[in-house]
C-alpha cells in the first residue's frame, strides 16, 4: 500500500489498493492500519526527523462478515446492510451525511451522492428529500426483494437519480463466486 501511495505522488496519479488480511494476530488493526495511517498524516521517523504525509489519500477499514446464502428475507436484509461498505467503495463515496429519516443512510462526495434505502415503504420521504437536495449524480439503492428498482415510485425524480435494486444485485454477484450447493437427492426404497 505504501507504494502505491508513493507513486500517487510522484506522478499525480490516482491508483487504489485493496489490501486484505485475515488479521492474524492483529496484524491489520495494530501494524498495517496503524502504519498507513501515519504514512498517510505524517510522523516523526526513528531518528527524530519529520516525514512529510501523503495528504491526498485516504484509507478505509472494513471488517467482513459470514452472511447465509440462503434467499430469505431475513438474509437479504442483512446482507444489505453489511453491503453499505461495499456501495461506498463500487461509488468511492465514504462521507456519511445526517438524514432525517430512519432505515435510510446518505453518503456525498463531490462526483456523487449516495442513498440506500432499506425499507421500501420509506421511498415518499426518500422522493421528497431528493426534491430538494442538487448534486452532480444522484444514486438511489433500494431494498427490493427481487429486481424491482421501483422507478414508478420515483417517477416524480426519475429525472434527476439512478435507480438499483438491493441486494438482487449483490445477490447475483455471490451466487457468481460461491459454489454451487449440492442438492441431496433421497433415495427411496
Amino acid at each position: 500500500m505504501h507504494s502505491t501511495l508513493n507513486l500517487n505522488n510522484k506522478d499525480n496519479g490516482n491508483r487504489q489498493c485493496i489490501l486484505v488480511t485475515n488479521n492474524e494476530n492483529s496484524i491489520c488493526e495494530e501494524v498495517t492500519y496503524e502504519r498507513n495511517k501515519r504514512v498517510i498524516q505524517g510522523y516523526t521517523n526513528a531518528k527524530g526527523i519529520e516525514v512529510e504525509g501523503l495528504k491526498n489519500n485516504n484509507l478505509r477499514y472494513y471488517k467482513s462478515e459470514f452472511v447465509n446464502r440462503e434467499p430469505s428475507l431475513k438474509n437479504k436484509r442483512e446482507l444489505t446492510q453489511l453491503a453499505t461498505e461495499l456501495l461506498c467503495i463500487k461509488e468511492d463515496c465514504y462521507n456519511e451525511q445526517k438524514i432525517h429519516f430512519k432505515q435510510a443512510r446518505l453518503f456525498a462526495s463531490s462526483k456523487v451522492t449516495l442513498l440506500i434505502l432499506f425499507d421500501d415503504h420509506i421511498i415518499p420521504e426518500a422522493v421528497e428529500f431528493i426534491k430538494r437536495i442538487e448534486a452532480p449524480e444522484i444514486k438511489v439503492y433500494v431494498f427490493s426483494m427481487g429486481s424491482d428498482p421501483y422507478s414508478e415510485d420515483f417517477a416524480e425524480v426519475l429525472d434527476k437519480i439512478t435507480l438499483c435494486a438491493l441486494p438482487d444485485a449483490i445477490y447475483k454477484a455471490y451466487q457468481n463466486v460461491l459454489p454451487k450447493k449440492n442438492r441431496v437427492i433421497p433415495i427411496l426404497d
